[in-house]
């Protein structure tokens, strides 16, 4: 083998089926701002602006994918191979592969990240027949298996045969100098959310309770010019905004902390202690406003 081969992922049904995707979500979130813009009643405009929001974030969770899709290939060179997986690479020396096998042949099925309907095939999953199973595919159907002496690549390139005969060449020439190991990140925060629902979860029930007080807030200052929480007195009821912007500043700074003293083992019962008690004083606020 003379010089690196690169062989391309087959993406075009991956990039459509995401596009189409960013284009629904991009009309729903326009949609709902347009109609919030129209709206007389400031709890419903806010609401419509909070749905916009909403879709607009898996907006731009579709357009990465996409973009790392499309930049994405595999290399092999008889120093080793290289997966290039959007920004980021991933180098496994040729002397750690041990097997390759196309997944068809395997025997059993092996379970596929969530977004594999979509085309894209990315993430680690654990197998009890293989392990840490690593996926950098965009389809499951002539896809290969590459056993490493940490793991099992999951990889679908557009030539296969001259990718099997690439990879078994590399292995026959060897090494002449060797590589450094490089290993990609590839925990998705649904994945990183599942693992640690416990933490998560009150961090996710504060965001609500913040984004109900700002709906409650566009309802007040529609139907009152006054309004009283307990003895602070709100004129015009427009200045109660400070509650809700106060709450969610509270709820970003508990989800900061809480997340950073996590990484520490010694500190985890602190990041569950602020992370159960972020939601209290949203809940508290929306109380005292209804109760008003």
């Amino acid at each position: 083998m003379n010089g690196e081969q690169t062989f391309q992922l087959p993406k075009k049904r991956t990039i459509l089926n995401l596009l189409v995707l960013c284009i629904f979500m991009m009309g729903v979130s326009t949609g709902s701002f347009i109609i919030g813009s129209t709206l007389s009643n400031a709890g419903f405009r806010i609401l419509a602006y909070i749905i916009g929001m909403i879709f607009l974030l898996p907006l731009f969770i579709f357009l990465f994918l996409t973009f790392q899709i499309s930049r994405s290939f595999y290399g092999i060179n008889r120093e080793g191979l290289t997966i290039h997986w959007g920004f980021q690479k991933m180098v496994i020396p040729i002397q750690e592969i041990e097997w390759i096998r196309p997944y068809d042949q395997m025997g059993y099925t092996i379970p596929t990240p969530g977004l594999a309907r979509l085309g894209v095939f990315s993430g680690k999953i654990f197998t009890s027949e293989l392990g840490n199973v690593l996926f950098f595919a965009t389809r499951q159907q002539d896809a290969y298996l590459i056993g490493t002496s940490q793991e099992v690549l999951f990889l679908s390139p557009s030539d296969i045969q001259t990718f099997q005969k690439g990879i078994q060449e590399a292995v026959y020439q060897g090494s002449i100098t060797p590589l450094e190991r490089k290993s990609i990140n590839l925990e998705s925060p649904i994945r990183t959310i599942r693992s640690n629902f416990s933490l998560y979860f009150p961090l996710i029930i504060g965001v609500l309770f913040d984004l109900f007080l700002f709906i409650v807030y566009g309802f007040i200052t529609t139907q009152k010019t006054t309004f009283q929480v307990g003895l602070v007195l709100f004129e015009p009821s427009s200045s109660i905004i400070i509650l809700p912007i106060l709450s969610s500043f509270f709820t970003i700074l508990s989800i900061l902390v809480s997340l950073r003293l996590y990484k520490e083992k010694s500190l985890r019962l602190y990041a569950y202690l602020l992370s159960y008690s972020s939601f209290l004083l949203p809940m508290l606020l929306g109380v005292a406003i209804i109760i008003g």
